[in-house]
């Protein structure tokens, strides 16, 4: 009978590892790492706390052994272990009633290492293990504690990419949900309560105000659009003049309030019978250099630049909504109709292929990690990267699509504008922007040749009509073709302008009905008194051409 082969004393520590590659819920994660902790080392007692930088203290999010009753749920700068890695910046290893401040009475006699949790040069959090007199913890249980506080900023650092795209997807939703209501049959107030019930409901934000300008007193806001728990509890219409509030301030200061701590801004108003929030995020809804209203969130957690930018773009939509309304009501239903399947098109064309990328590209990510980690944080890196193109595609779509002069308050940095490829053509042409294009969404699985031999720069709505018609030819064959190969050509004969699209994919089959993207691309061509056209490629796949008459710069 042979005997058991003893395993080696590493062995928990690459089960850690094998387990973070899988991306679990980072709680249990850090609970099995300083059990691993405590294992290696020997130790009596740990915790792992996460650093706030909000509030620079440590939270304790991990606990082992006896200390569970004594061991405070935070600590401030200065305090015990986790204060003193905030002071100090560095691992501290001795007598804990030596410690500065200790709080744990309890633990003064022990041998104490605590180590950061740090993520290259950011502060992540601590880990501490304890040893009872007379035991010392010797130099290599202190360098098992560092493996394996590194192992911890892996996981959090992890976690924390997985949860940012979360995040980001679940705003585009949001984002792309009220957009689509600005094409329906719906009237302002209609429009701004859906937006309101979205926030609450994709978001998670607790209270959620919505109040517009008495147009007969401008100093006046009006409360009548509520989500959340301000939804339920508030049933009636609240006045509130602008020169008090956080909602007050964005007005006549003209941008956007974030206050992550409202108990140290006096200019916080709590409407009476409700709980106060943590934090408050009021946005400005302005059309040109008028502010209609505010788009005001409150919530328990801080907010960040995400939510900041999320909501500024939701505000511009809803003030375009708002123009819309007073449109209808102008022009009537007619003018309404074309606007919106204006900007139907220019979402669909814009920033759905985007964010279409952006979903095909987050499923691989899991997979890319588990393989290695340059590999994961490379696509991740390409995720933002989208995310920010899509954040700036749509403003500077919101821009184009605002009633004359109403646009000009839509800001859009000259970062932001660097990143929109139809901005591209102004400055470099439709080559430079076309690479731009297959650069960002193509994914490494599909193999991209270009030849733009012989093109000549077309004039601006030309070549803007053709990267469109590209971009949306580009998404298809990503979606759908199962292709490996895209070659995309553009050049410019005596008389023509062509563009061609060609894929190796399945290609067309015989129930093909054309929907939204492809009836986009060809109103656009025909409307420059060009030819579109859409057939099988040869010997395989699908080829998309579009035509143009030449019309040099």
């Amino acid at each position: 009978m042979s005997e058991a082969v003893p395993s080696h004393p590493l062995a928990p520590l690459a089960e850690l590892l094998a387990e973070i590659a899988t991306a679990p819920p980072l709680p249990p994660t850090l609970e099995r790492a300083l059990d691993v902790a405590c294992r290696l080392a020997h130790a009596d007692t740990g915790a792992i706390g996460r650093y706030d930088p909000v509030a620079n203290v440590m939270r304790t999010v991990a606990l082992r052994h006896a200390v569970h009753a004594a061991f405070p749920p935070v600590f401030a700068a200065g305090e015990g272990v986790g204060g003193y890695i905030i002071a100090h910046g560095k691992t501290y290893h001795g007598r804990y009633g030596d410690l500065p401040h200790p709080v744990v009475p309890e633990l003064a006699d022990f041998d104490v290492v605590g180590v950061p949790i740090r993520w290259q040069e950011r502060l992540l959090g601590y880990l501490v293990l304890t040893l009872a007199p007379p035991r010392r913890f010797r130099p290599a249980q202190v360098e098992v504690v560092e493996m394996i506080a590194s192992v911890c900023a892996s996981a959090i650092e992890h976690a924390h990419r997985f949860e940012e795209e979360r995040r980001t997807r679940e705003r585009f939703e949001l984002i792309a949900r009220i957009a689509a209501d600005l094409h329906r049959e719906l009237g302002r107030d209609a429009i701004l309560q859906r937006a309101a019930d979205a926030i609450h409901e994709t978001l998670g934000f607790p209270n959620v105000d919505i109040p517009l300008l008495d147009p007969t007193d401008p100093e006046t806001l009006v409360v009548r659009v509520r989500g959340g728990d301000y939804k339920r509890r508030i049933q009636h219409e609240d006045r509130l003049a602008i020169d008090q509030g956080i909602m007050g301030a964005a007005v006549r200061e003209h941008h956007t309030q974030l206050v992550n701590d409202v108990r140290r801004d006096p200019r916080y108003v709590c409407p009476p019978g409700v709980p106060p929030a943590l934090a408050e995020l009021a946005v400005p809804i302005r059309s040109g250099e008028r502010v209609l209203g505010v788009l005001n969130v409150e919530s328990d957690q801080p907010f960040d630049d995400l939510d900041r930018r999320s909501l500024e773009v939701i505000a511009d939509y809803l003030a375009v909504a708002i123009d819309n309304a007073a449109l209808y009501e102008q022009a009537g239903h007619a003018a309404v109709l074309a606007e919106r399947q204006r900007l139907a098109r220019e979402l669909h064309d814009n920033v759905t292929q985007i964010l279409s990328s952006m979903s095909l590209l987050s499923q691989t990510l899991v997979a890319a990690w588990q393989r290695s980690p340059e590999d994961g944080a490379r696509r991740a890196a390409r995720l933002q990267q989208l995310a920010q193109t899509a954040f700036a595609e749509m403003r500077m779509l919101l821009q184009q699509l605002a009633p004359t002069g109403a646009g000009e308050n839509i800001q859009v940095s000259r970062r932001s504008r660097a990143l929109v490829g139809v901005e591209t053509l102004r400055e470099h042409a439709l080559p430079s922007a076309l690479n731009k294009l297959l650069a960002a969404i193509v994914p490494e699985s599909i193999a991209v040749k270009s030849s733009f031999a012989g093109y000549v720069p077309q004039r601006l709505e030309h070549e803007e009509a053709l990267y469109r018609v590209c971009q949306e030819a580009i998404s298809n064959t990503i979606r759908h073709a199962g292709a490996k190969r895209i070659r995309v050509e553009a050049a410019v004969t005596d008389s023509e302008a062509v563009l061609r699209v060609a894929d190796d994919g399945r290609g067309l089959d015989t129930a093909f009905r054309p929907g939204v993207g492809l009836g986009s691309m060809r109103t656009r061509i025909e409307n420059l008194q060009g030819q579109f056209r859409i057939a099988s490629n040869n010997p395989r796949g699908t080829l998309v051409e579009a035509r143009l008459p030449r019309a040099d710069r």
